[in-house]
């Protein structure tokens, strides 16, 4: 219980828009596996991490398809009974695949009147490849730092103004209409046999780092290609969200607050609304699960003010909504709770974008708390 409490300490400040590493060496980026052995395998380290972490995700995913190559959809949203990791959002239906590109492999989407984004990464959490609205992705393996196995993740928006059916109609022949095409697949191995039961112990310290000792920009650093990105701030946006999208396609940021009634007022972020770009706020509790009802909105609903700014009324589960409230989300009442702004598919300054999305969350951590 106390560790978890820790946990949840070092998220809670990780929702502020900064991050920890002082005294951490940027030599590592998590591939090169450490040489310590249990019986149950290598030991896992903050230098191999992030390679460990993906081997995890991989055989996830493989657990719950099957095997290689296998297009797997998840037709619902996420709810509080069907999260099973931190900081879930409600924004896109997801379309898993771990695919074998050796000898060439590629990845189709059709034309779709919303959002899609396909994201590809290979097993050192390095971005391969992204490519938002439909086309095809072509993928080999001298696109990856090791091995030939991508793990892919389409993700599908909904077309909220519809009728519910409708709209998830729609959405799931999107995925549906996700083709690939490969040239072999071959089983996935894991290039090492880690003890995972160690896994826990290295994420909770960089998520301590992550708490203690703040740095900017940290998740603007974190993602992206092996190469470009910053090693020691990848290993805290690997341990916060494995899997999610680097700058060019969403900016995050997060907030806290603890007050059971209150509102922001902010401007409409630059992003691409010609190719169905979106913002939402996603509310959870201390511990960085989803708890509430209703608690999430998608600025594809939002009903703006008269001179195009948009006010969202953050309220405690139960408290009744006021005439001329609009925009609700839901909170937990009575404790802590954590936010993200998310911002998909941003126009070309992703730099400014990072910028005026932490300045908003910063004034929303000081707004929201008692």
């Amino acid at each position: 219980m106390q560790r978890r409490k820790f946990l949840a300490g070092a998220l809670l400040m990780g929702a502020l828009p900064y991050v920890s590493f002082a005294n951490a060496s940027k030599k590592t980026d998590g591939a090169a596996p450490a040489e310590t052995k249990t019986k149950d395998g290598v030991v896992i380290t903050n230098e191999n991490f992030i390679h460990a972490d993906s081997v995890r995700a991989y055989l996830k995913e493989l657990d719950k398809s099957g095997g290689v190559n296998v297009i797997r959809p998840e037709r619902e949203l996420i709810n509080a009974d069907t999260q099973d990791v931190i900081r879930m959002n409600r924004d896109t239906l997801y379309t898993r695949i771990i695919l074998d590109v050796k000898g060439g492999a590629s990845i189709t989407t059709q034309p779709y009147d919303g959002y899609q984004n396909i994201n590809v990464l290979d097993i050192n959490h390095s971005q391969v490849a992204s490519l938002n609205g439909s086309g095809t992705l072509k993928i080999d393996e001298s696109m990856l730092t090791e091995g030939h196995h991508a793990y892919v993740i389409v993700r599908t928006g909904l077309l909220r103004k519809l009728p519910k059916e409708e709209m998830y109609a729609k959405a799931h022949k999107a995925q549906d209409l996700i083709s690939i095409k490969t040239h072999s697949s071959e089983p996935f191995v894991p290039p090492v046999k880690y003890d995972f039961s160690t896994l826990d112990k290295v994420k909770y310290k960089i998520l301590s780092d992550f708490a203690l000792h703040p740095q900017p920009h940290v998740v603007k650093n974190g993602f992206g290609t092996m190469k470009d990105r910053d090693p020691v701030a990848a290993r805290t946006v690997v341990a916060i969200g494995w899997g999610a999208l680097s700058g060019e396609n969403a900016v995050y940021s997060s907030f806290v607050g603890n007050k059971e009634r209150c509102s922001f007022t902010m401007e409409k972020p630059d992003l691409n609304y010609k190719e169905h770009g979106f913002f939402s706020f996603t509310i959870y509790n201390f511990d960085g699960y989803i708890a509430t009802i209703d608690y999430a909105i998608n600025s594809d609903v939002m009903e703006p003010n008269a001179d195009g700014t948009y006010t969202v009324t953050f309220l405690a589960s139960g408290e009744p909504v006021k005439e001329g409230e609009k925009n609700i989300v839901r909170t937990p009442r009575g404790k802590m709770w954590t936010g993200v702004l998310r911002n998909y598919y941003p126009n070309n300054n992703t730099d400014a974008l990072f910028v005026w999305a932490d300045k908003q969350t910063a004034k929303m951590s000081k707004a929201f708390m008692k």
